[in-house]
């Protein structure tokens, strides 16, 4: 049989999660996992508690425990039933629903499941800090800035000669104006005619 409280496991690992006591962590850090299964069968055990006072946790004070309790058992203070109900994959804590085993033996190492102890109300770790970055070479910073430098310069050269064609344009435009101009000024002149030359008409005043 199951453990009888499995939904209160479950809400405790999504607790737990959320909060940040529980994550994935590189290969290599077993002692850390080993921490978060013992949180999460300390908060799944006090909630348990909570539908039924029977239900704790289990002191171990040697070998492997966290807080000199087991990291994966809940036990019955009556009938000396135990459950397994935290495993991990060398990564992070998972919870499992381990079936009932009994030693009435394990009785005397009942212990009540507390708010403190189910890490209730603390405040969550603060999440690990990365790297610092590198600053880069100096070489790499004066490369950077030279070619800043130059892109500047370029962009400035670019602009010079926009201006410089939009010069010689309204030139030419005044130009053409000016010529338009004296042409229509000389359509504008009168014209007189005279028979000057036989066989032909010469205008008199162009």
């Amino acid at each position: 049989m199951g453990f009888p409280y499995y939904n209160e496991v479950q809400r405790a690992y999504t607790e737990l999660q959320a909060e940040g006591y529980i994550k994935e962590l590189p290969v290599g850090h077993q002692e850390e996992v080993e921490e978060q299964k013992g949180i999460l069968t300390r908060r799944a055990a006090f909630y348990a508690n909570l539908q039924d006072p029977n239900f704790g946790i289990l002191e171990k004070t040697s070998g492997n425990n966290s807080q000199g309790y087991s990291v994966d058992i809940s036990i019955h203070k009556t009938t000396g039933q135990f459950w397994d109900i935290a495993t991990d994959n060398g990564k992070i804590a998972i919870p499992v629903n381990g079936d009932a085993t009994t030693d009435a033996g394990l009785i005397p190492r009942w212990r009540q499941p507390t708010r403190e102890l189910a890490g209730i109300g603390e405040t969550p770790p603060e999440p690990e800090p990365g790297p610092e970055p590198e600053p880069p070479p100096d070489g790499t910073v004066n490369q950077k800035l030279d070619l800043i430098i130059e892109e500047n310069r370029e962009m400035r050269l670019i602009i010079d000669l926009i201006l410089a064609r939009q010069d010689n344009h309204d030139q030419q435009f005044n130009n053409i104006r000016l010529e338009l101009k004296s042409i229509r000024d000389k359509q504008d002149q009168p014209y007189s005619y005279t028979n000057r030359f036989i066989g032909g008409i010469t205008p008199v005043g162009v």
